[in-house]
């Protein structure tokens, strides 16, 4: 077996370096883990309060983005609604004139006319409201409350 040896002088260099590392230092005071305590406490508390203020003015920007496309599908609604009471009006307007076909029985030379406006009066348009954003509201929170 091999013995490692070491150049004269090395050891002490190294005892010498303990010394440093293991010097007492003087007794600390209550008063100074009272302020450390507080300053880290302050610390942890501030970082608390960072937190909190990011974290609602995250909530308030994806509050004004649903805003937006909440606000969104109201216009598309809206539209859609005016395209629906247009097109309601005039499945009336054909209606009454079918009735006046109908009541005043000149079917001959009006064959046409019957059968477009007959044709026309049984095609509906639905009213599909543009609930998306809703509905992601729904999926988020209301799982919460359940």
């Amino acid at each position: 077996m091999r013995s490692i040896t070491c150049p004269k002088g090395l050891f002490g260099e190294i005892n010498n370096l303990w010394k440093y590392m293991h010097t007492h230092t003087a007794r600390k005071k209550w008063t100074h883990y009272f302020w450390e305590f507080i300053m880290l406490f302050l610390a942890v508390f501030c970082g608390f309060l960072a937190e909190n203020i990011r974290e609602h003015a995250v909530e308030r920007h994806r509050e004004k983005q649903f805003i937006q496309a909440y606000l969104e599908d109201l216009k598309t609604d809206t539209a859609n609604i005016k395209r629906n009471i247009l097109f309601r009006k005039q499945k009336g307007e054909q209606m009454d004139s079918l009735m006046l076909l109908l009541a005043s029985q000149k079917i001959k030379g009006h064959e046409s006319d019957l059968y477009y406006l007959g044709r026309m009066l049984i095609r509906t348009n639905r009213f599909q409201t543009a609930d998306g954003t809703i509905t992601q509201l729904k999926k988020l929170w209301l799982p919460a409350f359940n």
